[in-house]
Parts: structure tokens; sequence; C-alpha cells
């Protein structure tokens, strides 16, 4: 009961974060963008995204599968980081980067699998597809 209940608060707080991330966007300021990112990567991953980066797909699925086989609501999380973050580099003239973020994202989405996804997670996933 109790980590439904952070896991649920932790779905809203993510929800609330990419609410504020889209109005970041929408002022053009890519510095705060990044910013916000890095930020969002510790509080919701429990890791800094240039240690994820660093340690290439797989090495990310291990780190944030070791402890409990890899929560499908926080890997969906962690899809979606990436995802906005290779936006931000596709979007700010480093493609290089922007690849390497798009490839930590669909590793992470594929590691979910077809498992189940809390219905808010899901629908965030879904929404960040179809954008």
């Amino acid at each position: 009961m109790f980590h439904r209940d952070y896991i649920l608060r932790l779905i809203q707080e993510f929800a609330v974060f990419l609410a504020r991330l889209t109005g970041l966007k929408d002022r053009n300021d890519p510095e705060a963008v990044f910013l916000e990112l890095e930020r969002s990567f510790r509080q919701f991953l429990g890791y800094d995204s240039p240690l994820l980066e660093s340690l290439g797909p797989e090495g990310t699925l291990a780190v944030l599968s070791a402890a409990d086989g890899g929560n499908p609501d926080q890997l969906a999380m962690g899809a979606i980081l990436f995802r906005e973050k290779a936006e931000n580099y596709r979007n700010y003239g480093d493609p290089a980067m922007a690849e390497k973020c798009e490839l930590l994202s669909v590793r992470l989405k594929d590691a979910i699998n077809g498992r189940p996804l809390s219905t808010e997670i899901r629908k965030l996933l879904e929404s960040e597809e179809q954008d």
C-alpha cells in the first residue's frame, strides 16, 4: 500500500514537471529547459543524466533495473526524460547528443515490454509518442 501511494505521488509530480517543462519550452529558453531536465533525472530516477548517458543504453537499463528488476513506471519516466532531452538537443544544435538520448529513450521504452504501467504514466508515454 505504501509503495503504491509513493508511486502515485511520484507520477503526479512527474505530470506537474512535464507541464512546467512545456512552459519553459514555450518561452524558448534552452538553458532553463536543460537545467530543469537535469534536476528531474535526479528527482525521478535517482541518478544524474550525464552518468546514465555515459553508461549507454544497456548500462542505463542495468542501473535502473538493479534494485527492483526495472519498475515499468520508472523506466517509462526515464524514456520520457531522455526523449525530452533528445528533443532539446535536436532543437538547439547537438545532433550527436540528440541521437544518444533518443537511443536511451527507445531502449528504456523497449524494456517495458508490455508490462503493466500506471494509467497516468501510460497516457504520458503515449502522448510523448504522438508529439
